[in-house]
């Protein structure tokens, strides 16, 4: 990835980070035989690679599959590619975004709210836990250091923690009427993208608040919580309707210890009968 970059002059910072880049000696997050290969690339031109053929310029490996989507945090272009070996992921930074924040963070501008700090956050949140520059480090490396100095990660208010439950529980309606249809495979999808997934986020910044460690995702959670946590997360069932209900209500019963555990004790659920609807 070195030697192709220093090749490109539309590529002006090229950075490593996640597990390839975490000190050796952390048992729980450095990498290993199933790591991954994580990329920033800073480019003048992002639509390249919106398509494989950059890709195929790498020497000495082989490519085998190759898909864009955007990025969990910033919503930038990411690329998840397969080569024979070993996977790579490469999250596309367009650099007429990141000039204009290198000069904000140059002026201070970013120490203050609004749509800079913000962007920046991503930037942060991202590259925190430690980066590497492959090229482009004069260039780049100042605003990186003084990103991560000044920029704390952006932290759920207890308003967005209600509206993530409010979601949860209309959500979990739908799921009780399609199992009472007998639409089993969409109440699953459902219960895994949105139950699922929201009692994960709840429990990461149940963790955080509690200065514990945590990763976004569910990552090594089995690795740094006790099993009563792991549990609050966890989607196990047959695809049945009695399976199903079983896990969608168990998903209930974890999104409310989670919420009380957040806001308050005295946080109550939407109040609803069996089937879904309100009751009166």
């Amino acid at each position: 990835m070195t030697a192709w970059a220093r090749r490109q002059p539309a590529v002006t910072g090229l950075t490593l980070i996640g597990s390839r880049v975490r000190p050796a000696g952390d048992a729980v997050w450095r990498a290993d035989g199933h790591s991954d290969w994580d990329f920033q690339v800073i480019t003048s031109q992002p639509d390249v690679f919106l398509r494989r053929d950059w890709a195929l310029e790498l020497k000495g490996v082989e490519l085998l599959a190759y898909g864009v989507r955007p990025a969990r945090i910033g919503g930038v272009p990411k690329v998840n590619a397969v080569f024979a070996g070993a996977e790579a992921d490469f999250v596309i930074l367009p650099e007429s975004a990141l000039i204009p924040l290198r000069r904000a963070v140059a002026n201070g501008r970013h120490r203050r709210p609004g749509p800079e700090r913000a962007a920046l956050q991503d930037l942060a949140l991202v590259i925190r836990p430690g980066w590497k520059f492959l090229r482009g480090a004069r260039t780049w490396a100042p605003m990186f250091r003084r990103v991560v100095a000044d920029i704390p990660d952006a932290r759920p208010v207890e308003a967005t923690l209600r509206n993530l439950a409010e979601c949860f529980w209309c959500d979990l309606v739908w799921i009780r009427r399609k199992l009472e249809r007998g639409e089993l495979l969409a109440a699953q999808r459902l219960l895994h993208q949105s139950l699922a997934e929201t009692n994960l986020r709840l429990l990461h910044e149940l963790r955080l608040r509690r200065g514990q460690r945590s990763f976004p995702e569910g990552r090594r959670l089995e690795k740094i919580a006790p099993a009563a946590e792991v549990n609050l997360a966890t989607v196990a069932t047959k695809v049945s309707v009695k399976g199903l209900r079983a896990a969608t209500e168990r998903a209930a019963r974890n999104c409310t210890a989670l919420m009380r555990a957040l806001v308050g004790r005295d946080w109550t659920p939407p109040q609803l009968s069996s089937t879904g609807t309100a009751r009166r």
